[in-house]
């Protein structure tokens, strides 16, 4: 099995379940409007909102010159479960008749702008329908300063669950190329007209712009000032230091066309529809298209496009591809099915309501549409995808009171709150997973209103309390972990990219229930407080290029390392001088994911970065930062790959890749458990040990612990005796070295739980002398003495990656798999989101290579794991598994 994306080709569309329960509460035919995706409350399941647009049009044909009529400000609101539909009468003053207009949802509200109405132009106003509880209610929101004025036939959505970015359109005299940013946890709110580098697309409008989960906001086809359609995409990103960049998307796009509707699920970008100049629709194969972000490559029904499809084709007769034949008509996405709205086909207004299912193998986000090239597979869909056994029809109208017709609604459901860890990506899943918080929060916001309208600052408070980001006044996000971890197929054999699964933490032991048997690529110079310390040459983007390579890293034939003692000399002063900048306690913010041990096992890591994206513009270093909790080195055969990536990924991202210290970071202990002997054995002796000293240097340099949010405390080992604040750990003075470091150094990175949550105290520490256990209740009142909900750690092996202790309260995370080639564990990272929503995400040991003459276990594990020297100092046992009494010496539990 190779490692290429598993592709789907674009899904084909039918009718979907409708039902009102009066003639008002019917959409009707209408085009130009919008349909938003609105996260569910605590009231309410998903649900679509459908606003505005044209009820009616003048003239005959679709010719330039048609006039649109009959236009409406009206709302009807879609239920996702029941399947039913319903007018709406919102409270408070309304957005004024208009389509062609813009929509984007932030939380539990949806956000509207612009458009034209039968007095001309709307205001650039923006108007909020606040959905959070059942007495819904418009605002008119106050922006200071100047906008992106009245114009229509633009797009606008949320990116990065913070910034409402417009893009495009027309102002009445011209067709635009610009891009505004209004940043929702900023008061007072403000427009920023952006100055985004990279290829900049040309001026459009009909054009349609959606976000991606993680953070990218796509910009697809659209019509230029001659009328031209347009078949090109381009992908919007803010760096971490606030500048924005275009890119131009790969591949190639079926067909040009504008007044068509996209959206994203997951990594792939649903379009359908559209016209080409002269109002002609676009038909044939080209009605349905699906842009793959993570592979570069479009897909139609018959999969991946390599030339633009031709309107005349065979496959005219298809009924799924006549029913997208429309233009003007609005799409959103729930889970994995995208809905479809009304539209204009010819002169006839549509009414009809189409649903699909996106592929049930969704491709990883984090591979990146501007990852290199590559030829993926693809998987055939030769059927309807509602016609398989388990997925009921859609061309039915089920009784939304029928229990059976609710509970595979229900499954739909489920996969809107819990599938974004499916898709591997990190942000999504956090965000679907924390939104009830967020509405809970705001209901109570609204509750003491009484009713009553609010004023400018209640209308920013609203904002505020559905802003994903605005985490600041009443929004206080609890830490709480995700039910469900994403774990990668262990069946997959010699192919770094296997499917995915989803399974309940029940799954997995804790400590009452044990059972006993394109890469390199340069980043913005970053701008904040940290100086960024260039090595001679760029030596660190060299180690990057060479090491950084998570689809295609394999291990090096020749053992001699790549770097001599003075270019490991280099790289350790330019990352000692930016450690030393930094406090004792690190100031972490979220997003963030967290690694354990990684004991030399580059391998392991490289399936981390390659399954759950790697610390690259071209992966998701824009969106998310990176925390390691310490030994990096020992055990392993590749410490010296595994410390020099880390180390160079600090200096090339010093405000995102965040490095504390280990146990193993002592000269003491990787002396005598590996480090040592790497070093002398692949760069000779004079230069390994020269280079083990200066690591070790290095090492006394470290930060020794990070807050997350400051609800969340990351330490190597934990509190043992004697830390009982935070403060104490400040306290401690770096460089640091372990022979004069205090007894708070030793329990930082020395101490360990207690074996589970019925050992309360303090106990001995079976790794040696002076060492100590602490349980549950030293746990909780440390969390509660520092305001902590949370303390992560790793330092010991555990068999599914993390293990929670203390009710929840403490997570210990390992990352490297089949721990001394005899644990057989798995690895895990936690992806901790702007929610302060906890997603653990896994992978299994890999198996021998297949038809491999040397895939006899002796030689497997001397490939990876220092065997001999593993024998002779057996590693720590596996948390929770009983050792026998001959192995325990001090130096089996190191």
């Amino acid at each position: 099995m190779g490692s290429k994306p598993w592709l789907v080709p674009a899904p084909l569309y039918e009718p979907a379940p409708g039902t009102w329960a009066t003639e008002a509460d019917c959409p009707g035919h209408r085009c130009a409007h919008t349909l938003t995706a609105v996260a569910p409350t605590k009231s309410h399941g998903p649900r679509l909102i459908l606003f505005g647009g044209a009820t009616a049009i003048e003239g005959g044909g679709l010719v330039p010159g048609i006039r649109l009529a009959g236009v409406t400000n009206s709302v009807h609101a879609y239920d996702v479960l029941s399947g039913r539909w319903t007018k709406i009468q919102p409270a408070g003053d309304p957005p004024s008749q208009r389509a062609a207009h813009a929509a984007a949802a932030v939380g539990t509200m949806v956000v509207f702008q612009g458009g034209i109405g039968p007095a001309g132009h709307s205001t650039d106003d923006l108007y909020v329908l606040d959905l959070t509880n059942d007495k819904y209610k418009w605002h008119r929101l106050v922006v200071q300063g100047p906008g992106p004025g009245p114009r229509y036939g633009h797009a606008m959505d949320l990116v990065a669950q913070r910034y409402l970015v417009t893009v495009s359109g027309n102002d009445g005299k011209r067709v635009l190329s610009d891009a505004w940013a209004l940043d929702t946890a900023q008061k007072p709110y403000r427009w920023q007209k952006l100055n985004p580098e990279g290829d900049r697309p040309s001026a459009r409008m009909y054009a349609t712009a959606s976000a991606r989960s993680d953070g990218m906001l796509l910009l697809c086809g659209g019509r230029d000032a001659s009328g031209t359609p347009l078949s090109d995409a381009y992908g919007l990103l803010m760096h971490t230091n606030g500048q924005w960049e275009w890119n131009l998307a790969p591949g190639v796009s079926p067909s040009p066309r504008y007044q068509h509707a996209a959206v994203f699920v997951g990594a792939r970008l649903h379009v359908t529809g559209g016209v080409l100049k002269g109002g002609r629709a676009v038909d044939g194969e080209g009605a349905i298209a699906v842009l793959d972000t993570a592979a570069g490559v479009w897909l139609d029904k018959n999969g991946i496009v390599t030339s633009p499809r031709g309107n005349k084709s065979t496959a005219d007769l298809d009924i799924s591809l006549e029913l997208l034949r429309r233009c003007r008509h609005a799409s959103a996405s729930v889970g994995t099915k995208i809905f479809v709205f009304g539209g204009l086909k010819g002169d006839i207004l549509l009414d009809d309501f189409l649903v699909a299912e996106n592929s049930p193998f969704p491709s990883e986000i984090t591979s990146s549409m501007y990852s290199g090239d590559r030829t993926p597979s693809v998987t055939n869909q030769n059927q309807n995808i509602s016609s398989s056994p388990v997925q009921p029809s859609l061309h039915s109208r089920p009784d939304p009171t029928s229990s059976d017709g609710l509970s595979m609604d229900q499954k739909s459901f489920d996969k809107l709150v819990e599938a974004s860890t499916a898709e591997l990506e990190a942000v999504s899943a956090v965000w679907l997973a924390a939104k009830e918080a967020s509405a809970v929060s705001s209901e109570r916001d609204h509750s003491d209103r009484n009713g009553s309208l609010p004023d400018a600052e209640d209308k920013s408070r609203s904002m505020d309390a559905s802003s994903d980001n605005a985490l600041v006044g009443p929004l206080e996000p609890d830490v709480r972990l995700h039910p469900r971890a994403v774990v990668i197929a262990k069946e997959t054999v010699g192919s770094l990219g296997g499917l995915v699964r989803q399974l309940s933490l029940d799954h997995f032991e804790n400590e009452s229930r044990r059972m006993y048997p394109s890469n390199g690529d340069q980043g913005y110079p970053n701008k904040k407080t940290l100086n960024r310390q260039r090595s001679p040459l760029g030596l660190h983007k060299k180690i990057i290029s060479l090491l950084l390579r998570p689809r295609n890293w394999r291990a090096p034939a020749n053992r001699n390392f790549f770097l001599d003692s003075y270019e490991v000399g280099e790289l350790c002063y330019a990352a000692e001088q930016i450690f030393m900048q930094e406090p004792t306690v690190l100031q972490l913010k979220a997003p963030i994911k967290v690694f354990g041990d990684l004991h030399g096992q580059f391998g392991d890591l490289m399936r981390l970065f390659d399954e759950y994206g790697f610390p690259s513009t071209a992966g998701d270093i824009t969106y998310i930062d990176y925390l390691f909790l310490g030994d990096y080195v020992d055990r392993g055969q590749h410490s010296l790959e595994t410390i020099t990536l880390l180390l160079a990924l600090k200096i090339e991202n010093p405000e995102n890749i965040h490095l504390i210290r280990g146990n193993h970071e002592a000269a003491d202990i990787n002396a005598l458990f590996g480090f040592r002997l790497e070093c002398i054995e692949r760069m000779g002796e004079s230069d390994g040990i020269w280079a083990w000293t200066r690591f070790n240097q290095l090492f006394n340099s470290l930060p020794l612990a990070a807050l997350i949010e400051k609800k969340i405390i990351c330490m190597h080992g934990g509190i043992g005796r004697s830390i009982n604040s935070v403060e104490q750990i400040e306290k401690l003075e770096r460089p640091i070295t372990m022979d004069v470091g205090s007894i708070v150094l030793m329990d930082l990175l020395w101490s360990d739980p207690t074996e589970n949550d019925s050992v309360e105290g303090l106990r001995p520490n079976a790794r040696g002398p002076g060492l100590v256990t602490f349980g549950p209740d030293r746990v909780s009142d440390f969390c509660k003495r520092n305001k902590l909900q949370l303390i992560i750690r790793a330092h010991e092996c555990v068999m599914d990656g993390f293990e929670r202790f203390a009710h929840g309260q403490l997570i210990t995370v390992f990352s490297a798999t089949n721990y001394c080639g005899t644990a057989n564990n798995a690895g895990a990272i936690l992806v901790i989101g702007r929610g302060l929503v906890v997603v653990p995400k896994l992978i299994h040991p890999l198996p021998p290579p297949l038809h491999s003459p040397e895939s006899s276990p002796e030689h497997v594990l001397e490939d990876t794991w220092m065997q001999e020297l593993n024998i002779q100092r057996p590693p720590t046992p596996t948390r929770g598994r009983p050792q026998s009494a001959n192995d325990r010496s001090s130096l089996a539990y190191i």
